[in-house]
């Protein structure tokens, strides 16, 4: 009975060390939580997101804090928020690695305005690196844990929830991970990324062609078409070209070449070698921010498959986004 008092104890200390820095973004569909990492800037799940949109949040405790939307990666479904008057307390301090397999996490969320939720999970995956790593836990769905806060009990943050539902239940970001996308995402705003205006489609790389590509693919990227007045179609590319490479980068498939041009910068120049006709072509182009219509549109654009949908609107006015994931 002591230990389990003691348990019991440890953890409701947790809860009360870590909750004051979550916060609560208000939706009629049912609220999400948001983290931080330096004080100024919060990361949270989103489908959708206007630029420059305001809205008002809530701290522990039922504060009112004004925001913005500052960036936004519709690729990831996330948000960076920038509070309006910097709050350094409420900073996370991301944990080095990944927490054990088996070990306890308690997962911190604030999904309405009552105030904040807890639940205590295990940790049933725990693996990959870098950008592959994430954490997966027991916990049951619970609505809003979409966010949540997978707090080790050092009371460092272990991890950042991004889907609680269905078959994702409990699917988690590494800290780390999580901490580097708020800055990224913060950093790049809404451009993520640059846009070409083709549609591709993978095949199998023509025989006779391998002098051509240089390394031996297997597969070969072919555009199946070309938006007019384009990036794509200002600098020359045709249907049935085959992609070689992209800014030095091979391309090889749909994958390939949004993973290039969601790192290139909108409006810089890049090399874009093809084949067309049997023979190797070197261009030179600009591809564009992505429009915005692209961000939460149903075309599937140099790769881009389709996303959810969620809203936020306007005017300091309750925002949200679509429950789950």
């Amino acid at each position: 009975m002591d230990d389990m008092a003691s348990l019991s104890a440890s953890l409701a200390a947790l809860a009360a060390s870590a909750s004051p820095r979550l916060f609560h973004v208000p939706s009629s569909l049912g609220g999400r939580t948001a983290l931080g990492f330096d004080g100024r800037h919060l990361l949270v799940p989103a489908y959708q997101a206007e630029e420059g949109d305001r809205l008002e949040i809530l701290a522990t405790g039922g504060e009112r804090i004004a925001a913005r939307v500052a960036g936004f990666d519709p690729k990831l479904s996330l948000a960076v928020l920038e509070l309006e008057a910097e709050r350094p307390g409420s900073a996370f301090a991301p944990m080095e690695g990944l927490p054990a397999l088996g070990s306890l996490v308690l997962a911190l969320a604030y999904p309405s305005p009552q105030g904040p939720e807890a639940r205590l999970d295990l940790v049933r995956f725990s693996g990959g690196e870098g950008e592959e790593a994430y954490i997966q836990t027991d916990g049951g769905r619970f609505p809003g844990f979409a966010g949540a806060a997978l707090v080790a009990p050092d009371g460092a943050l272990a991890g950042f929830v991004v889907s609680d539902g269905g078959g994702n239940r409990g699917w988690a970001l590494s800290a780390r991970r999580a901490a580097e996308l708020a800055r990224s995402i913060a950093a790049r705003g809404f451009a993520s990324g640059a846009w070409l205006g083709v549609s591709t489609i993978p095949v199998e790389a023509p025989e006779g062609f391998a002098s051509l590509f240089g390394d031996g693919r297997e597969e070969a990227l072919l555009v199946a078409g070309v938006q007019p007045e384009s990036p794509a179609a200002l600098a020359g590319l045709l249907p049935g070209d085959l992609f070689v490479s992209l800014g030095g980068t091979a391309a090889r498939s749909p994958s390939e070449l949004l993973g290039i041009l969601d790192e290139a910068v909108p409006e810089a120049e890049l090399e874009l070698v093809l084949i067309r006709g049997g023979q190797r072509l070197e261009l030179r182009v600009r591809p564009s921010a992505r429009p915005r219509e692209r961000h939460h549109g149903a075309h599937r654009q140099d790769g881009e498959w389709p996303r959810g949908r969620a809203w936020w609107h306007r005017g300091g006015t309750p925002w949200g986004c679509a429950p789950g994931r």
